[in-house]
């Protein structure tokens, strides 16, 4: 059960959002911005807000659109709230789905105390 558990607590800190990944989704929410122009109204470097735009994108929370203005680059927006809690909540079920799958595998391999599990 241990190894179960152990995925959930791995899979569930995907979940979790920094205070700079918050403030980057509260701008994004109010303007479309590149990388460089968020890491100058947060303070943070550009390669730091790229991790934050890599984690926000994944949980679905932001979306991106491909800009050609001399370079390519992207140009990134906020979903609305109620669109990007969906998105969370989607991956979230995707996860319990995953972790059903390896407790049924788990629990198949072993036997539990008569009223257990």
């Amino acid at each position: 059960m241990e190894e179960v558990l152990e995925l959930f607590t791995k899979k569930i800190k995907n979940f979790e959002l920094t205070h700079s990944e918050i403030k980057i989704y509260s701008l994004l929410l109010k303007e479309e911005l590149t990388p460089r122009q968020i890491a100058k109204k947060v303070g943070l470097s550009e390669r730091i807000v790229r991790e934050k735009l890599k984690h926000l994108l994944e949980l679905g929370l932001i979306e991106r659109n491909l800009i050609k203005q001399g370079w390519l680059g992207y140009i990134y927006r906020a979903k609305n709230p109620k669109e990007a809690l969906k998105s969370v909540f989607s991956k979230m079920e995707e996860l319990l789905g995953l972790l059903e799958e390896e407790y049924k595998k788990y629990s198949k391999n072993h036997l539990f105390p008569q009223g257990g599990l």
